[in-house]
């Protein structure tokens, strides 16, 4: 038989109404003087449960307190003349906080009466105790504060029905009035412990960020965790990113030897779980959690109990996992693993931080070594030009010892160029290259050397430097140049010979007897057009040679817009009408002159016209387009067609000689058309380029200057 009992305000106790006052005088008494020496729970609670127990004249007793997370905190148990204080959680008192009289009590937040133990499901039988054979009375208060419990008191005796209204009120009053004296001791308490934490988590964090060796930073983070958790083993592991491996690297306490070396896969074990999912875990039995493995007791010959885990991790990266077996007072508790998520967070910035340091170490060694055994001079400068270091090779290369280069600028071997076109690299990252080719470097001894220089933009100690390669080019501008000039011998040797070859064929062709027949005729005609065809390619290599060489004279003056677009239609007009193609000019009537050599521009229209018939589909259309660019005080020209356009990554060098890139079925010649277009669209100060015409197929775009 069960009852739950409101507290009334009438006293019917055996005793007097005296009597009854002078005992709650006594708890108040006795709570006022706890308050002003230390608010040490642990006397307050064990006088209160024994005063409790004596009044009501209890066999048995238990006081529970709770912690912020309504977790069962601290326990005090009172038998007959035995006292127990503070003593460990078991799972049967948690059980009955949970399902038992006490979570009942907590769970109303008022005074619950058990009058037979053998009858009430909500008293919770253990084996071989008393409760299982007699009946018992038990009745529990909850200690209530702003609406929230904050522990509960339980007294029991044999007996049927042995608590009345008397005992409930005079208990009801007992805990009232400990309710705010308990958690201003828990308060206190947990100040006194959080400043302890504090104050070692600083000397922990002092002790870890004063060193950059893995292994020092490690041990001694251990043993700071020791001293604020008091456990019997401690041990890190760190992840193998090559096997996808927990490694335990170090260890603290019971086993610690043992375990450091042992390897367990990602996804094994509470500490793969931690790993896997980057959260802590907290294991009070290690019996009932399926997650759990016995290796690391195999390899150590001790047993793990309990376990709390937590992840070390960086900016999403896990390095590993901190985990602590086995607390010495008590059962490990969720303030533990917060603490434990405290000093791992801790942990994680100190290990990577000498990790990368590691990393940096081995990288800086690494590139010294390929700095220093390079066999290309090598120079690092800032980005105001001044060296900041060199290679032996350079110092070969260029005569000079080291502290005759450092902190000069770079300016001091390129005398012949101005500073930037020496290091003023146009790069906006570090994976940005960018290659710029010098036409000369000044040695010590005063020689001049052609040299192409690699220039790279790199971080270095969190400073941006500019890495310089250079390459000897001598033997290939010497091969150049003699290719240049055999070139230009061949080309002016056969030009003579041409002409007088071009001339003896059309006098032939003029002296021909009026009765001749159509096959000399066709070979005459086919000799004369297969000459004008490499005269024409002579003269190509000639003014590409002088236009390379700057001796071609730009003789630039206003010319007309549309008589120059009209007039490179009718040069191609002929094989416009051959392959039955439209044309089409968009030439602005308020556009009237351009400053170009007409004749020189005349012909890069005409190339790039020829080249658009020569892919442009039967039928298609060709689109002449002149848009003055009004900033610049510049015109932009452009030849669009219809065909299958040219692929990204040839557009760069479609303008190279003798390169060509389009359907080889179509192409002929030996790719000096465009060649010859980039050179003299450049010598009017312009550019030239290539992009897809809008509907597909290549457009061709160049730039000259408004008249």
């Amino acid at each position: 038989m069960a009852q739950q009992i409101e507290p009334t305000s009438s006293v019917t106790f055996t005793n007097t109404d005296s009597t009854h006052l002078r005992i709650l005088y006594n708890v108040n008494d006795l709570l006022r003087q706890a308050e002003v020496d230390s608010l040490d729970m642990n006397v307050v609670l064990s006088r209160i449960l024994q005063l409790a127990q004596n009044e009501l004249q209890a066999q048995t007793g238990s006081i529970f307190v709770l912690d912020a997370n309504q977790d069962l905190q601290h326990v005090w148990l009172v038998d007959g003349e035995t006292q127990m204080d503070d003593v460990p959680p078991t799972p049967f008192l948690r059980q009955v906080l949970n399902e038992g009289i006490a979570g009942q009590a907590i769970r109303d937040q008022q005074i619950v009466v058990i009058d037979d133990s053998l009858t009430d499901d909500r008293w919770l039988l253990r084996d071989d105790h008393v409760t299982t054979r007699e009946s018992w009375s038990a009745i529990c208060a909850p200690f209530v504060i702003r609406n929230r419990v904050v522990g509960t008191i339980t007294l029991t005796k044999p007996g049927l029905a042995e608590f009345g209204p008397a005992a409930v009120n005079l208990l009801d009053a007992i805990a009232s009035q400990t309710a705010s004296t308990i958690e201003n001791a828990r308060l206190y308490q947990e100040a006194q412990r959080q400043i302890k934490i504090q104050s070692m988590l600083n000397e922990a964090s002092t002790i870890i960020n004063s060193s950059l060796d893995l292994n020092e930073i490690l041990q001694s983070l251990l043993s700071q965790m020791n001293q604020l958790l008091d456990v019997e083993a401690l041990s890190i592991a760190l992840v193998d990113e090559d096997t996808n491996e927990l490694v335990y690297v170090v260890g603290e306490g019971s086993g610690s030897e043992a375990i450091v070396g042992l390897r367990l896969p990602a996804n094994e074990g509470v500490s793969g779980w931690v790993m896997q999912q980057v959260k802590p875990a907290l294991v009070p039995d290690t019996r009932l959690d399926p997650r759990f493995t016995r290796k690391g007791d195999e390899r150590t010959s001790y047993p793990t109990k309990s376990i709390i885990c937590a992840p070390l991790h960086v900016r999403g990266q896990v390095l590993g996992t901190v985990q602590a077996i086995n607390a010495r007072k008590a059962t490990f508790t969720k303030d533990d693993l917060s603490l434990m998520v405290s000093l791992a967070n801790l942990a994680s910035s100190a290990i990577h931080h000498a990790q990368q340091f590691s990393l940096i170490q081995a990288a800086e060694a690494r590139y010294t070594a390929l700095f220093d055994d390079s066999i290309d001079p090598i120079v690092l400068t800032n980005l105001e030009g001044t060296i900041l270091g060199i290679n032996q090779q350079a110092l070969r290369f260029f005569g000079y010892e080291t502290a005759e280069l450092l902190n000069k600028s770079l300016h001091l071997l390129h005398p012949t160029v101005t500073e930037n076109q020496t290091y003023r690299l146009q790069v906006t990252s570090p994976s940005d290259v960018s290659r710029i080719v010098t036409s000369q470097v000044l040695t010590k001894d005063g020689k001049l050397c052609p040299i192409e220089v690699h220039g790279k933009l790199t971080v270095a100690n969190d400073t941006e430097i500019l890495q310089w390669i250079y390459h000897d080019i001598s033997e290939q501008v010497e091969l150049e140049s003699m290719r240049q000039d055999l070139t230009a011998m061949l080309v002016h040797d056969l030009q003579s010979p041409l002409s007088n070859v071009i001339s003896s064929l059309q006098l032939l062709e003029e002296d021909l007897p009026d009765n001749s027949g159509p096959t000399v005729l066709m070979l005459i005609d086919i000799a004369l057009k297969s000459s004008a065809r490499l005269q024409d390619l002579i003269n190509s290599l000639l003014e590409i040679q002088r236009l390379e060489s700057g001796k071609l004279v730009i003789n630039a003056k206003p010319t007309d817009v549309h008589m120059l677009v009209d007039e490179a239609r009718r040069i191609v007009l002929p094989n416009m009408e051959k392959y039955k193609m439209d044309f089409v000019a968009n030439v602005p009537t308020e556009l009237e002159f351009v400053a170009i050599d007409a004749a020189m521009i005349q012909r890069v229209l005409v190339n790039l016209l020829d080249n658009a018939i020569k892919f442009n589909p039967h039928g298609q259309t060709i689109t002449v387009d002149v848009v003055p660019i009004g900033e610049d005080k510049r015109v932009k020209i452009s030849i669009s067609d219809q065909g299958e356009g040219i692929p990204p990554e040839f557009r760069s060098v479609v303008f190279d000689k003798f390169r060509r890139v389009r359907n080889k079925s179509k192409a002929k010649g030996l790719g000096l058309g465009l060649a010859f277009c980039r050179l003299a669209v450049e010598a009017h100060k312009g550019q030239i380029w290539v992009d897809e015409a809008d509907g597909g197929g290549a457009r061709f775009n160049f730039t000259v200057p408004i008249g």
